[in-house]
């Protein structure tokens, strides 16, 4: 089961350990910087680009995608980074035999990537395709314009992508800036699974952290809070034209900031389930897929920072959104997901869940990082299933009944293919 070892590593960088008896070893390098600092760096959509710039060169290994990436395909391995609101994750799973080689070209594209004024040009491209895919897409589309829908002006109050006009308009010397601006190696964590020595690691940690500039800014061991969220457009429904034929309907409800609780989080995991577990057996898929025919893949949804969030029902339809809206309330009223026949269901896919937690180098480093990230600390397993399972059926109930019109927020992006 998942149950790091939060280890105090050379520079301080905290490393959280696992030993696994497995023949690979994955390792997230987390970078608490994300798109929430984009204006102050330069504007929306400037800390996506160190997801890409990277693999184009560092300084040790400056020719490009065959001398970084692919020295880890080259054993079977591969490299991966991603951007969020608060974080930006570089990672890599390998054999056993070469997981230094791997924490060395993570050290070197998070710390030394080259920001050349070629590699810039040819990744703008790149990055304006993804951006161009992603709004292609009706599900996707919605994603990008929901912060903004709901928390406006706010740092958190965009997508990581940024425009095409914003993108087209940074250069290499801004990107140089950005970066100084946001990675330093106090704002490191690491992340690493694996049937590894801790001398070891400690070893290879020591040289590759060394790499990392030491630049003075504010530490952050996690996510940090940006400041409060606007306020909650409790009870009202917003409709946003698109040019898209489907419609993306949103059943929203807030969720209070991390200094409230850890529980607020996690009531909302176990909710999470009340609706979803079961896959397309569970209530949400049986009555707005299968019963009503309304949408191909209903889905609860979530997204939580420490300054707060948001969770609820959401899916891509073709047909009225109102009824797809009925059709999420009449699920929460429901009878049938306060049952204690359902209740008692829910729990053993809990259970279940954290019994099939296999070890698996890959899995356990990206839940491990995934829980830093949404509970600002790395939960085992031990401990979260502890927790899921010692809520009451009458805690749960309670949760059900507040989940009313006036405290949601309908977002819908109607399609132009319903007029």
């Amino acid at each position: 089961m998942i149950d790091f070892e939060c280890i105090t590593g050379p520079f301080g960088v905290p490393i959280y350990y696992q030993r696994l008896p497995v023949n690979t070893v994955s390792l997230s390098w987390l970078v608490f910087v994300g798109s929430a600092d984009d204006e102050l760096a330069g504007g929306h959509g400037i800390y996506h680009w160190f997801e890409h710039l990277p693999s184009r060169g560092t300084q040790q290994f400056p020719g490009g995608y065959l001398d970084t990436e692919a020295r880890l395909v080259r054993h079977g391995g591969g490299s991966d980074a991603e951007t969020g609101s608060t974080h930006t994750c570089f990672s890599a799973n390998v054999p056993k035999r070469v997981w230094p080689q791997a924490m060395e070209m993570l050290a070197e594209m998070v710390g030394r990537p080259l920001l050349r004024i070629k590699d810039v040009e040819a990744e703008r491209g790149i990055i304006l395709q993804e951006i161009s895919e992603w709004h292609s897409d009706p599900y996707h589309h919605s994603l990008c314009q929901l912060p903004s829908v709901l928390w406006p002006g706010h740092p958190l109050g965009h997508d990581q992508l940024g425009t095409a006009a914003q993108i087209k308009s940074m250069d290499a010397q801004l990107l140089q800036r950005a970066h100084e601006l946001g990675y330093s190696r106090n704002r490191s964590v690491l992340f690493v699974a694996g049937d590894l020595e801790r001398s070891q690691l400690m070893d290879v940690a020591a040289r590759c952290l060394e790499r990392m500039p030491d630049t003075p800014l504010s530490p952050r061991r996690g996510p940090i809070e940006y400041g409060r969220l606007p306020a909650w457009q409790a009870g009202h429904t917003t409709t946003i034209k698109t040019s898209h034929d489907d419609s993306v309907v949103y059943l929203l409800f807030p969720i209070p900031p991390l200094s409230a609780g850890i529980d607020n989080y996690l009531q909302w995991d176990f909710l999470d389930e009340i609706f979803s577990a079961g896959e397309l057996g569970s209530p949400l898929s049986r009555l707005v897929r299968e019963e009503e025919q309304l949408a191909y893949s209903p889905e609860f949804t979530s997204t939580t920072y420490p300054d707060g969030g948001y969770a609820g029902l959401v899916t891509q339809t073709g047909v009225d959104p109102e009824r797809v809206l009925s059709a999420f309330w009449r699920l929460i009223r429901s009878p049938e997901i306060r049952s204690q026949q359902w209740l008692d269901y829910v729990r053993d896919t809990i259970r279940g869940r954290i019994e099939m937690h296999d070890p698996n180098a890959t899995e356990y480093t990206e839940e491990g990082a995934a829980s830093l990230i949404h509970y600002g600390r790395c939960l085992p397993d031990e401990e979260y299933s502890a927790k899921m399972l010692s809520y009451t059926d009458r805690q749960v109930k309670q949760w059900l009944e507040r989940l009313v019109p006036e405290a949601a927020h309908a977002i819908v992006f109607q399609g132009q293919g319903d007029e």
